[in-house]
């Protein structure tokens, strides 16, 4: 499992202080930079040395309990399916412990005109070792 805790900024919330639903979605986007960030590669060097890029194919969410102005949170990514060129994510937030905001998202790797392709051998044996 992959974490990733920050603390929500004034520019994250709505005019009535809470986070903006959309902005749940940049959350857990960062947590999958670092979860990749983690394991040693960043998306400029796949994109660059592997020609590789990881594009949201698919996301589920639900939101539980909203949050406000200088809360901690905690993204929680967990590796579900890994395959050769996608694999899905559990990416959860937390907010001093509980859950509040549920998510399962399809990455899938294409190369730069956008086919289907297989992940760097590293990182994939990386992702499988921590998580799967």
């Amino acid at each position: 499992m992959f974490q990733y805790t920050f603390k929500i900024y004034y520019e994250d919330t709505d005019s009535g202080g809470v986070v903006y639903y959309a902005n749940y979605l940049k959350f857990i986007e960062r947590a999958r930079t670092e979860m990749i960030n983690e394991l040693g590669f960043t998306l400029t060097t796949l994109h660059k040395d592997y020609d590789r890029l990881f594009l949201v194919k698919k996301i589920e969410c639900d939101y539980i309990e909203s949050c406000s102005l200088e809360d901690t949170l905690n993204v929680q990514s967990r590796v579900l399916v890994l395959k050769n060129a996608s694999f899905e994510l559990e990416q959860n937030i937390f907010k001093q412990n509980n859950i509040i905001f549920r998510s399962k998202i399809l990455i899938v790797c294409v190369n730069s005109q956008g086919v289907p392709s297989k992940m760097p051998s590293e990182l994939h044996s990386l992702m499988k070792n921590k998580d799967g």
